[in-house]
Order: structure tokens, then C-alpha cells, then sequence
């Protein structure tokens, strides 16, 4: 693995900050695109590898301006906890938000040949090789039902992807997520929901080491899939 250019989104959150911290110690160099650079550390933004971007999704000039001279973009962009209460029992918010944004940074990838891509989604997105889960089946159904423009929104960015042709040259990947936990990081899979390996949770510092070494290798890996990201199972005596 070699040092990469990394181009972020949704770097201000708890696995946002993870995952600057996760590549600036792999050696990476880190370009954050973010709405609030005050919500990055002193720690962090005083880091020569660290180059902090400020601006909207919705100006889109600057964002794929942004793109030039990166080698792999990052995503974390879902409903921010600080405005999930907008999200609940709401139908006033657009259902392809964040699948918008991604056709403009795909764009914008193109425009400067970046061509690969780490993008996160949710458990509310399906799979064909999941199998069948109960507890999968009961967390979706809670977002449904409570915030489901939140869940359109996840689904939409599944849509969005799957329907990019091998011809675009866009080498993506939609990392899908159950529960977002803090906690001590242990070991952390990727496979598909129900397989006897992963979990319906993650914890921040995993996701943010396991997105690194995606986007550290030379050679990806999922590409043109859609992984379960999570903590590892507890085996037995463990």
C-alpha cells in the first residue's frame, strides 16, 4: 500500500474525525470538505497533512474543484445526528439528497480522474447474497417507519450506484452500516448481513481503520459491491 490522497466527506462527525485520525497515522494525506471546520479538532486541523476545505455540497463548482489531485474520495454523508429530529415522521425533506450529491461528485471524479470511491449506506439497503435476519429486518422497519425520507435516501444512494455502468470507470464501493457505536475498537468484517461473521454494529474507530485500508490499497477491493461493514462476532469463550 502506498500513501494516498484522500478526499473526505462527512469528516466532522464521530467517524468522520475517526477516520482523519486513522489516515493521517497510516501516513495518508487528508482533504476535508466540510460545512463546520470548527467542529474539527485544534489536534487534528494543526496536522501538515490535513488540508481542511470549507463549503456547501450545494455548491458544486467547489466540490469537484475540490476533487483535482485526489486518488480515492471517502464518504460518511448520511442525516447528521444534530438534525434528526427534521428527519422524523417528515416528508418535506427530498428523497434523493445525498444520491444528488453523489452524481455531482462522481462528476466531478471524472472530470479529474479519480476513480475510486467508498460511499456509505445502511442495512436498509439489500443484497442479494444477505440472508435473512430478524434483527436486520426489525432495525430497518423502525427507520422506515419513523424517518422514511432518511430511509429513501439511503436506498436511493444503492439505486444511484448500481446503476453506473462498468463504462463510467468509477470503481465504487457502498459500505453498508447497522448501529454506529463509540466504544474500544476490536476486530472488524465485511461481508453480507446474516453470514455467521458480522454484526448490526459497528464501532466508529473500526469503520474508520477499515475505510483507511480500503482506500490505502494499490489493488481495490468490492469494487462494484456492497459490503457489510461491522464489529466482528464474539466466538465462544472469546
Amino acid at each position: 500500500m502506498s500513501p494516498k490522497k484522500i478526499f473526505l466527506l462527512g469528516a466532522t462527525g464521530g467517524s468522520g474525525l475517526c477516520t482523519i485520525s486513522a489516515a493521517l497515522s497510516a501516513g495518508h494525506t487528508v482533504t476535508a470538505y466540510v460545512r463546520t471546520p470548527s467542529k474539527i479538532p485544534a489536534a487534528l486541523t494543526s496536522h501538515p497533512r490535513l488540508r481542511v476545505i470549507t463549503g456547501t455540497l450545494g455548491e458544486v463548482d467547489k466540490l469537484q474543484a475540490a476533487l483535482a489531485g485526489q486518488d480515492v474520495v471517502i464518504s460518511l454523508l448520511g442525516p447528521p445526528m444534530s438534525e434528526m429530529g427534521a428527519w422524523l415522521l417528515s416528508w418535506s425533506q427530498s428523497g434523493t439528497m445525498f444520491a444528488d450529491t453523489y452524481r455531482d461528485v462522481v462528476a466531478g471524479m471524472k472530470i479529474h480522474g479519480v476513480k475510486r470511491i467508498l460511499a456509505m449506506g445502511t442495512v436498509s439497503i439489500t443484497e442479494a447474497r444477505d440472508r435473512g435476519s430478524w434483527a436486520r429486518a426489525a432495525m430497518v422497519w423502525v427507520v422506515w417507519a419513523l424517518a422514511h425520507r432518511a430511509w429513501e435516501n439511503v436506498v436511493n444512494v444503492g439505486k444511484y450506484f448500481d446503476g453506473l455502468s462498468k463504462e463510467d470507470g468509477v470503481e465504487w464501493t457502498v459500505y453498508r452500516l447497522g448501529g454506529v457505536l463509540d466504544g474500544d475498537k476490536g476486530d472488524v468484517v465485511a461481508g453480507w448481513v446474516g453470514d455467521g461473521e458480522t454484526t448490526l454494529s459497528v464501532r466508529r474507530q473500526e469503520l474508520g481503520e477499515w475505510l483507511v485500508e480500503e482506500a490505502g490499497r494499490d489493488e481495490a477491493r468490492w469494487v462494484r459491491e456492497k459490503p457489510m461493514v461491522s464489529s466482528a462476532r464474539m466466538t465462544k469463550g472469546a
